[in-house]
C-alpha cells in the first residue's frame, strides 16, 4: 500500500492541492535553488539575477593573490653556508640589474638550503655540492667558465671543512 501512495504522489497527472503543499514544504535546498533559477517572467529575471549577485559573499582577499609558503627558519649552519657562498662575489653581484640580483639571491638561498640537506645526510657527497654551487654561479653573466669552476671548488672545500668542524662540535 505504501508503494501505491508513493506512486500517486509522484505521478504528474494526479497531484491534488494537499499533496502539492506537502511536497513543496519537504523540498530539498537544491530544488528550491532550482526554482529560484527559473524566473516566472522576463521582468523579474533581471531582479532575481541582481539579488543573487548582491547576496554573494565577498572574500577578505582577492582571488588572484597566491599564497606564499613561509620559508623554514634557517639554522646556524645554513647561515654559515650562505656566508661562504656569498664571499668574493660582492663586485659581481653589484654589477647585476635589480631583477637579476633578486633571482641570483633567491637561487643562492635555495642552493644553501639544498646544501644543508646534503650535509644532514649520513654520507656527504662533495660532487653534488659542487654541482649545486656551479649551477648557481652559472647565473652570473660574462664570467669565465674556468673561474666559475675554480670558485665552486673553493666553496665546496670550505663547506666540507665547515661540516667537519660542526660534526666535531656535536661529538664533544
Amino acid at each position: 500500500m505504501d508503494q501505491k501512495q508513493t506512486e500517486q504522489n509522484f505521478s504528474p497527472n494526479k497531484i491534488s492541492e494537499g499533496e502539492l503543499k506537502r511536497t513543496e514544504t519537504s523540498a530539498t535546498p537544491e530544488l528550491e535553488s532550482a526554482k529560484e533559477a527559473q524566473p516566472s517572467s522576463p521582468e523579474t529575471a533581471g531582479a532575481v539575477q541582481g539579488e543573487r549577485e548582491a547576496s554573494k559573499p565577498t572574500l577578505p582577499w582577492p582571488k588572484t593573490k597566491k599564497r606564499t609558503a613561509i620559508p623554514p627558519p634557517r639554522d646556524q649552519v645554513t647561515i654559515k653556508v650562505e656566508k661562504i657562498l656569498s664571499e668574493g662575489l660582492d663586485d659581481t653581484y653589484a654589477g647585476l640589474s635589480p631583477i637579476a640580483q633578486q633571482e641570483f639571491k633567491l637561487k643562492g638561498e635555495q642552493t644553501a638550503v639544498s646544501i644543508r640537506e646534503i650535509l644532514r645526510s649520513t654520507k656527504v657527497k662533495a660532487k653534488k655540492i659542487f654541482q649545486l654551487i656551479l649551477e648557481w654561479l652559472s647565473l652570473l653573466p660574462n664570467v669565465n667558465k674556468f673561474f666559475l669552476e675554480q670558485e665552486a671548488k673553493i666553496k665546496t672545500d670550505r663547506i666540507i671543512e665547515l661540516n667537519k668542524r660542526e660534526q666535531e662540535n656535536i661529538h664533544f
